[in-house]
């Protein structure tokens, strides 16, 4: 039999050794490929046939020990928060409750991030760090949501579900709604409400108050610099009260009406300017 030469035995030897790793890398690339395509769904935080169901929302930020709690009366929303220990009710701006529920129950791409507890923590969706959004139907939680840190390089937000350990990251506009000064971002901005005057919001624009909710009450010896009733075309009425303090106005108002208005005991600041104006409409 005839041997080949050791230089081409070499040659084929290699030769079969590059065919055979090319037919292994071949079959290997669709499972490289697969390990790099990150998991995603497309869905929304809550079911939008829930909506109406919603009585309650907690949102709670432990970091700031900070949370505030809004609760539904028909169809209406009043709310309260830590800063007040929870005493003092507002009224919630309508608008921003509707566009709260359009951007919870729109649907958005999800991406997995991570599916075990021990990644919580590095992405801030731990109890510690995070901001929980609960919602609630007749104080049983329908959704609730922890929302963490922020990736740098997409922008996306870091956050998981009550009910699993993964981690998923999302745009959406429900962060507007969930971060900052919470209260005044949901109070309503009006002097006087339109769920108190019964005017749009369109034509309630000229009682923009401008200013923030205030925590303080005035000692029993301070007397407001000035005293004002206002009857609606609604029906309902109000009676307010303004107190000095330094460059501003702090307003405390009363509501008279129904069973909604009458829980409604809150005060904000304005300026000098604000109150001038004020007082000028509640003259008309």
């Amino acid at each position: 039999m005839k041997r080949l030469p050791t230089k081409k035995a070499f040659m084929l030897f290699y030769a079969f050794d590059i065919v055979l790793l090319i037919i292994v890398a071949v079959f290997l690339l669709p499972f490289s490929k697969n390990r790099n395509v990150q998991e995603s769904i497309k869905t929304a935080l809550l079911d939008s046939a829930l909506e109406k169901e919603i009585t309650e929302i907690r949102i709670v930020d432990r970091q700031k020990k900070y949370g505030i709690t809004m609760y539904r009366m028909d169809d209406r929303w009043i709310g309260t928060d830590t800063e007040s220990n929870n005493t003092l009710y507002w009224p919630v701006n309508q608008q921003t409750m509707e566009r709260f529920f359009k951007a919870v129950t729109t649907e958005n791409i999800w991406t997995k991030k991570a599916s075990n507890v021990t990644s919580w923590e590095k992405l801030g969706v731990d109890t510690e760090n995070a901001v929980e959004v609960d919602l609630r139907i007749d104080a049983k939680t329908a959704g609730a949501f922890f929302f963490g840190f922020m990736d740098d390089l997409t922008g996306d937000r870091f956050f998981r579900t009550s009910k699993e350990s993964t981690v998923w990251s999302s745009q959406s506009s429900v962060e507007n709604f969930i971060f900052g000064m919470l209260a005044n971002n949901w109070a309503d901005p009006y002097l006087v409400p339109p769920c108190i005057s019964g005017m749009s919001p369109k034509d309630s624009e000229s009682y923009l108050r401008r200013g923030e909710l205030a925590y303080i009450k005035p000692g029993d010896h301070i007397q407001p610099i000035k005293t004002f009733k206002k009857y609606f075309e609604s029906g309902n009425h109000a009676v307010y009260s303004f107190y000095e303090k330094d460059d501003q106005i702090v307003v405390i108002p009363e509501f008279y009406g129904d069973e909604y208005l009458r829980l409604l005991s809150y005060r904000y600041t304005i300026s000098r300017w604000t109150y001038d104006k004020f007082i000028k409409e509640l003259d008309k």
